[in-house]
This record gives C-alpha cells, structure tokens and sequence, in this order.
C-alpha cells in the first residue's frame, strides 16, 4: 500500500511539475506584462502583471512564440528563465497634427445582452475574437469609447483591448495601439464602458476590428467543480448573438484569422472629429 501511495504520488508530481519564466524588455530591463506565449499555434499561456509565465515540464523541449504589443514576435526555446525581446520599431509615412474638434459624435452598434456568451474553454485556447466596424462616416474621426456587456463568476478578471486596420480580404491585419489597454471587471453581469481616447486610434476609412484578447492566466479561471474539477473557462464571458452566416465578427486559429460564421459580438463604438 505505501508503494502504492508512492507512486500516485510521484505520478502526480511528474504531471503538475511547472517551471516558471520571466520576460523583459531587451532595453529597459523592466518586465513585459500580459505578453502572449503560443505553442505549435496555440495560444499556451500569458504573462501576468509582473511578466512572469509558467511552463509544464513536458513542454520544456518545445518552440515557443513569444507576442507583445509594441514588440518584435519571438520564437524562443526555454534555456534561460530570464527571456529578453526587442521592441519594435513603427515607421510612419508621414506625420498629421491633428486637433480634435469633438464636435460630433457618432455611435456605431450596439451593446446589450445577446442570445450567449463566450469564454475561452481550457481546450480551445485561442484567445482572440475580432468584431468589424465599418466607416460610413465623413470628416476624421476618433475612437473615444467601446461599449460591451460581460459576464463574470469573481472579480478582477481582465482582457486586452486590441485594435486591428483591415486587410485586402476583410481581415485584421495591423495592430493600430502601441500599448496594452487592459480591462478589469467586476463580478457579475455588467455593461463595461472604456475610455480609448488616450490611444489617439484614427478610424481608417477601410474601418476598424475592435479585438478582445482574453489572457490565459489563473485569475481568469472559473473551475467547474465539483462536476468537473479540471475543467475551466477563462473569463470574463462576453454577450454574443446568434447567425446563421458571417456577419462581422472574426476569430484567431491556427496562427490565422478566419470569419465567424456563428455569432456576433453585441458591441459599440463612439467616435468624435
């Protein structure tokens, strides 16, 4: 019996053993928080707030992606705990000083609960979902807010908010901020409101996809125990409807953006000249 014990023990151990990581700025040597480690084209885990991320001990001989806002992508293999990437350079074409008039402001969508919500389960790990906002509007326009309702099972569950420009197939293709716009919530059922006026995001005449990027960390984990004990959701669940074919809400697989032919993100956006 104590050999017995012994070895469930040691099994056990084998299984859960992690290693934990550390990523920073190549320049500044501070940590790069909320930064995405992919595997074989999934989404693996992120980094928390101190950028730090954990890996499975089975895993340690792998390829690893690391992507961050405002850096080159990284293809790493663990040697070190200490991981260092380099930020990367935006070249502009050209430079317009512009002064916002907020003189007209202009809703587009809408935010309510739908027919469901989506999380990310433990299995998918996908992670990004992409909502399209056309540009029918004249005049240079700004995004000042983004509008959505989201479930949540605890508090301090967070998203990034990112934004993408539209490829020459309806795609996301570009990343528009240079820095993470990180989202927190509260528990429960809420319509969540974000200023997005300090990014300066100009609204391209081809449109906008507004992205929420779940992060795969602990502290957006709804356990569903005791039924289920190692199974989870990442949270928060964002209220989504139904379609029965594409309408304007895209998802991140495989290392590439495909159309969502099941539902539609319930969003809005406001923008001002």
């Amino acid at each position: 019996m104590n050999k017995l014990v012994f070895f469930f023990f040691l099994i056990f151990n084998l299984t859960y053993s992690q290693v934990k990581y550390s990523i920073y700025d190549s320049q500044t040597k501070l940590p790069i928080s909320y930064a995405n480690i992919w595997k074989e084209k999934m989404l693996y885990i992120s980094t928390d707030s101190l950028g730090e991320f954990v890996v499975k001990d089975k895993d340690l001989k792998d390829n690893f992606k690391i992507t961050a806002i405002g850096y080159n992508d990284t293809i790493i293999q663990l040697n070190e705990n200490n991981i260092y990437i380099k930020s990367s350079k935006i070249l502009l074409d050209e430079v317009r000083i512009i002064k916002r008039k907020n003189e007209k402001a202009v809703k587009i969508g809408k935010a309510k609960r739908g027919d469901t919500v989506y999380g990310v389960q433990y299995d998918a790990k996908n992670g990004k979902c992409a909502k399209y906002f056309l540009n029918q509007n004249d005049g240079i326009t700004f995004l000042n807010k983004i509008k959505f309702v989201a479930l949540t099972s605890d508090k301090n569950r967070i998203v990034n908010l990112v934004f993408y420009s539209v490829g020459i197939n309806g795609e996301p293709k570009e990343i528009l901020n240079t820095e993470n716009k990180i989202i927190q919530f509260k528990k429960g059922n809420h319509t969540i409101e974000v200023d997005v006026c300090d990014l300066n995001i100009e609204f391209p005449k081809e449109g906008i996809f507004v992205v929420i990027q779940h992060l795969l960390l602990e502290q957006n984990k709804n356990y569903a125990k005791p039924y289920y004990p190692n199974a989870f959701v990442y949270e928060p669940c964002i209220w989504v409807d139904y379609c029965d074919e594409y309408k304007d809400t895209w998802y991140f697989k495989d290392d590439k953006w495909e159309k969502n032919n099941r539902f539609s993100i319930n969003m809005e956006i406001s923008i001002s000249n």
